[in-house]
């Protein structure tokens, strides 16, 4: 069934990749805690599932793709056990909060919901324009249009970080 070596291997590569599957769950979650609890969620069903990874396209791809999918499930399992409370909205930050950061993950994370990840994975783990679409499962389109939203509010909020530093 799982080839051993595989199965070693996919351990290996997740190893190396949590701390840009951390910086992806941070996009997507907007908090620490919740981001930690998705990627020991994704490193368990990329384990689970690595029978189905073939060796074809580059890892992240596929484990973003799981990342995606099993924010999807959580954000869906706490809207039925929640129905009258949503998740925590992210990019819901004040000027004056946005002034006051003091590192580019808060600044990042201050992006509008969905934002934040298109932004990382073009322009921070240098995906295609394609291939991260595939990873958010949004048209290609669409994930130009995020990506020019994510970048004309950072040139936005650009000004007043640097002015704060300076």
């Amino acid at each position: 069934m799982n080839n051993p070596t595989q199965t070693m291997d996919i351990r290996r590569d997740l190893v190396a990749l949590l701390p840009r599957l951390r910086r992806f769950a941070l996009t997507l979650a907007g908090t620490a805690e919740d981001a930690d609890r998705l990627v020991r969620e994704v490193c368990s069903r990329a384990i689970q599932k690595s029978h189905h990874w073939k060796g074809e396209g580059r890892i992240e791809s596929w484990l973003f793709s799981l990342m995606r999918t099993a924010w999807s499930d959580e954000i869906k399992k706490r809207r039925k056990t929640q129905p009258s409370s949503t998740p925590k909205a992210q990019g819901v930050v004040s000027a004056t909060e946005i002034s006051t950061m003091a590192t580019s993950d808060q600044i990042l994370l201050s992006l509008p919901s969905g934002l934040a990840s298109v932004f990382l994975l073009v322009d921070v783990e240098a995906f295609a324009y394609g291939e991260a679409a595939a990873i958010l499962g949004i048209p290609e389109q669409a994930f130009a249009e995020r990506l020019c939203s994510a970048r004309l509010r950072l040139s936005e909020i650009a000004p007043e970080a640097s002015e704060r530093r300076a």
